[in-house]
């Protein structure tokens, strides 16, 4: 980064007037828009990303979690959503999907903004159970629920608990997951 001052003065009364304002010299040109993490200024073309050729030097581009999240919603718009249901339905809500682990608002996960990062990020299913240490069986019981989803069974979603008023919601939600590969 570089730095400038400037000094104004005016004749009658000498004031100064410092003006400071940084030169972002670092910023990657829009053609290349993705900056590797580094000391080195090193830019790449979105379409580099998760292209199964690592361009960072570290391989960032092609971290598998990167690579995942490039696929999800963002993590703001899934947080915001998770919140909304819960506004909407209740602080214990969303145990329907995630089950018992899922109580008062999420919490005992680590909360809104922890389940919405592990979505973002874990590639499967699986990947996201291990993320939150959820239980085999909460586990199950949200596959249930993404199945019942995909296969459009209204009567198995219902026997979950989620009822006609929240099956819009929840139909929504899980559609933009598994659109991305999260049951594979």
């Amino acid at each position: 980064m570089l730095r400038f001052l400037l000094l104004l003065s005016d004749s009658h009364n000498i004031k100064s007037l410092f003006i400071s304002f940084i030169v972002d010299l670092e910023r990657c040109h829009p053609t290349q828009p993705f900056r590797c993490p580094g000391d080195k200024t090193v830019c790449i073309s979105i379409q580099y990303l998760c292209d199964g050729a690592p361009d960072c030097a570290d391989g960032y581009d092609e971290d598998l979690r990167l690579c995942t999240a490039a696929k999800r919603p963002p993590v703001e718009e899934t947080a915001n959503f998770l919140q909304a249901l819960l506004a909407n339905h209740g602080p214990n809500y969303l145990e329907k999907l995630f089950g018992n682990k899922a109580r008062d608002a999420l919490k005992p996960l680590g909360g809104v903004n922890k389940v919405a990062v592990a979505l973002s990020e874990s590639e499967t299913l699986d990947d996201f159970g291990k993320a939150l240490h959820l239980m085999r069986s909460d586990l199950e019981h949200l596959r249930n629920v993404f199945m019942a989803v995909e296969t459009g069974d209204m009567s198995l979603l219902k026997s979950l608990g989620i009822r006609d008023s929240e099956l819009a919601d929840v139909k929504f939600f899980l559609d933009k997951l598994v659109s991305t590969g999260f049951m594979d």
